[in-house]
């Protein structure tokens, strides 16, 4: 498993589409900041309350960067406003597809599965390294966020870490990270089922725009059970600074039990699966 685990991270570090992925969302973290930074100077100040658009449950919304004072965010409201977005979850659908993809043209399987005792045990360790490049993803968007939002802050605000809200903050995190991962365990079934990364692309940008939830949303008026919950992409955009605790533990529930699913069942099928 060790040696699986190394030669399937040598991989990902010779794959360029994943690098490329980062670098785009490193630059799309950037531009964030500058459009965070342009709205400051244009935001709306409506009876008493910082107005914000309204969301219609599909796309990518990101809250106005200022608080209920009428200054700006701090860092960490500011980052953790951005990963409850779902903005981060667009960037992972291509990464995760191109990674999971990337071997089946390559001839790693052939060469790899006849060596192999245990045939799940090369899907699980793609996991295991997917798992570290979605904690890089959350880092380096970080760094780019700090970096830039700091730089490009007005010069009428000041600036702040956001100490008071930093152990909230990584709870948060460490949430969505269990999210991210199970958000991506879908990606890499439906890669792995349909050997397409186009499919694995194409359903996974529509779930981070909220498609599914606008269909549970409907489907609620008949059924009158509330399947939104559920959805790994609706609790991403629950995790934001002062959500309940209930909320927070629910939403870790929703991406512990979601990856054991998909990444199960992403193992089984692989194992029964001829490689070809």
């Amino acid at each position: 498993m060790f040696n699986l685990i190394r030669m399937n991270l040598y991989r990902m570090v010779r794959t360029k589409g994943l690098w490329i992925v980062m670098l785009c969302m490193a630059g799309f973290g950037a531009l964030t900041s500058a459009m965070a930074a342009a709205d400051l100077d244009v935001v709306d100040y409506y009876e008493g309350e910082w107005y914000e658009e309204p969301d219609d449950g599909f796309g990518i919304t990101v809250g106005a960067p200022v608080g209920a004072d009428g200054d700006a965010l701090s860092f960490l409201e500011f980052y953790n406003s951005n990963l409850s977005s779902g903005l981060l979850l667009l960037f992972l659908s291509i990464a995760c597809a191109i990674y999971y993809s990337g071997e089946i043209k390559s001839g790693f399987l052939k060469n790899i599965a006849g060596q192999t005792k245990h045939k799940a045990d090369i899907f699980l360790s793609k996991t295991v390294v997917n798992m570290l490049y979605i904690l890089l993803m959350l880092l380096v968007y970080g760094m780019v966020l700090y970096t830039s939002f700091r730089l490009m802050l007005p010069k009428r605000y000041t600036f702040r870490f956001g100490t008071e809200y930093w152990q909230e903050t990584l709870l948060l995190v460490l949430v969505l990270y269990v999210l991210h991962l199970a958000f991506a365990g879908g990606v890499a079934f439906l890669t792995t089922v349909f050997k397409s990364a186009t499919v694995g692309i194409t359903v996974g940008l529509l779930s981070a725009f909220g498609l599914p939830a606008v269909f549970m949303a409907y489907l609620k008026r008949f059924l009158d059970v509330d399947f939104v919950k559920l959805l790994v992409s609706a609790n991403v955009n629950g995790m934001r600074i002062g959500v309940a605790h209930k909320d927070v533990i629910f939403a870790l529930g929703v991406g512990i039990i979601t990856s054991i699913v998909y990444y199960f069942l992403g193992a089984v099928y692989f194992t029964k699966k001829d490689v070809v």
